[in-house]
């Protein structure tokens, strides 16, 4: 995904005001999300997989956060990918949103 197709995706969030069947907002400015794992297999099991947009939150609103370290969060990531069966192959687009 294109760091622009990413900031349209982020928009249409903020217009529909929630998550989608295939996009999960994972908090990320203070540290790693927990039950990362189990979203992972979920989108694994879901015909065309999914898309974590980390450093988004999604309540009390849904509001741009950042993320602690964007390098650490693709380690652990994949690291978490590798321990499943069969093994996953994520992708990572980084990409700055208002500053964030």
């Amino acid at each position: 995904m294109l760091a622009e197709e990413l900031n349209k995706l982020i928009d249409n969030i903020f217009a529909f005001g929630c998550e989608m069947q295939h996009v999960e907002l994972k908090a990320a400015e203070k540290g790693m999300p927990e039950k990362l794992y189990d979203t992972l297999s979920g989108f694994a099991n879901q015909s065309g997989g999914g898309i974590i947009l980390f450093g988004i939150r999604e309540k009390p609103e849904i509001a741009v956060v950042g993320v602690y370290n964007a390098q650490d969060i693709q380690t652990k990531v994949t690291n978490y990918a590798l321990q499943m069966e069969p093994v996953l192959r994520p992708v990572f687009t980084v990409c700055d949103y208002n500053g964030r």
